[in-house]
């Protein structure tokens, strides 16, 4: 491969209707009502929207604006959405094509038909090149300007690990908040069996320094097969995803030198928030107890934020990840039923057990393709949108993608 990849034609032949900005995307949510209530709030379906279209959650006022047509946010632990909120990926059902739209118009940007899930697209988290875009192919590091579609190698790892096969997180995982520090899992490809997971990376971007681990420097007899890996908000730790069995999640110096400590259970769904003081807690699913926790990264402090059995046992459930926001999680849920107050539910979890409700996900679940419609919802950079993949209460309906805007420093009221 070549350092620099072929690029993505910035006008595909075949282009839909842009959609007209909306007053909730331009002012967030002015009706928005502080709703703290466990009170059920019920979709109310009607026709399907428009792309551009909004409708108002009756018990919060939130805006809910379709906005796209057809796509997926793949997963709820990195935004979808350019730092300056003007560009979103929208992702392909088949896990391999993408595009980048414009956010307000909806008019397409970018076609990026083998840059997808599997590619693990983020975007640069700084103001000096908000259309810019990461993507790892193989070994190599890449990143893009979804505007001008100039592609560039950022650094090829095949030095570091020859047999290597592919750098990935396995989706979930995200850079710091600075995009300035990476963690990877590496695999090799073999012909039987699971591909196994033979080293960790942790990279520097800024600086162009890498640090590696293999099980033996991280005092294991075997890898494992991590969930995923990733950075913490602020580029304090290599967090690894191992389950139970395999030593459950630890947090790890960037250069592997120590485990800084152990930070969940097993390999549940987790997300991060930031409190107000700027320290990092990891949160998530403690499947040993059935409460939603978080972990203090830099003291070990845990704290309980709500009871599974309080949102309703068949829920499913997912965590968004705190750049700007403060003091709370978003969580997103999905259940095959609408009777309890949490079910099928986008709700901000406080650090301190409160709860802040926004809007029923207005999803059938499971649908034609449970996966698929868990309606994982992510969060903006700013904290001001959300955005998931929706059915609009048909499951056998082509998903699309909502959003929702709310008020700025909404956490601080």
């Amino acid at each position: 491969m070549t350092s620099a990849a072929a690029v993505p034609p910035a006008k595909p032949s075949v282009t839909a209707a842009p959609m007209k900005p909306s007053a909730a995307m331009t002012g967030g949510s002015p009706a928005f009502t502080y709703n703290r209530s466990k009170a059920v709030l019920a979709p109310v379906y009607d026709k399907l929207p428009d792309r551009g279209e909004v409708r108002t959650q009756a018990g919060t006022g939130a805006q809910i604006r379709r906005q796209s047509k057809g796509g997926l946010v793949v997963y709820s632990r990195f935004t979808p959405v350019s730092i300056d909120n003007k560009l979103i990926v929208i992702h392909g059902e088949d896990s391999t094509s993408a595009r980048i739209e414009d956010r307000a118009t909806g008019k397409l940007v970018r076609d990026l038909p083998d840059i997808g899930e599997e590619n693990e697209i983020r975007w640069h988290y700084g103001a000096d090149a908000p259309s810019r875009f990461y993507y790892v192919r193989g070994m190599q590091f890449r990143q893009m300007d979804a505007a001008t579609g100039k592609d560039t190698l950022v650094r090829d790892f095949r030095p570091e690990w020859p047999t290597g096969s592919q750098l990935f997180t396995d989706v979930e995982g995200d850079s710091s908040n600075d995009s300035r520090y990476w963690c990877w899992m590496v695999r090799r490809e073999v012909q039987t069996g699971p591909y196994p997971v033979e080293q960790l990376i942790s990279y520097d971007r800024v600086a162009d320094t890498v640090f590696k681990a293999d099980a033996a420097k991280l005092g294991r007899k075997w890898m494992g097969r991590p969930n995923t890996i990733e950075s913490s908000p602020h580029g304090t730790a290599c967090v690894v995803h191992w389950g139970t069995n395999e030593g459950r999640p630890q947090a790890w110096k960037r250069d592997f030198s120590a485990k800084i400590r152990d930070v969940a259970v097993d390999e549940t769904h987790t997300g991060w928030i930031i409190d107000a003081a700027g320290a990092e807690w990891f949160v998530s699913q403690n499947n040993q107890n059935d409460w939603i926790e978080a972990v203090s990264l830099r003291t070990g402090q845990v704290r309980k934020l709500i009871n599974h059995g309080d949102i309703g046992w068949d829920n499913g459930m997912h965590f968004s990840k705190a750049y700007v926001m403060r003091d709370y999680v978003l969580l997103s849920t999905c259940s095959e039923g609408n009777a309890l107050w949490g079910e099928n539910q986008l709700i901000m979890l406080g650090l301190d057990g409160r709860i802040l409700r926004v809007a029923h996900t207005h999803n059938a679940y499971p649908g034609d393709d449970a996966y698929r419609n868990e309606a994982a919802a992510a969060m903006s950079f700013d904290g001001r949108s959300i955005y998931w993949t929706g059915n609009w209460g048909v499951g056998t309906r082509v998903r699309d993608v909502y959003a929702i805007e709310l008020p700025a420093r909404w956490w601080a009221k």
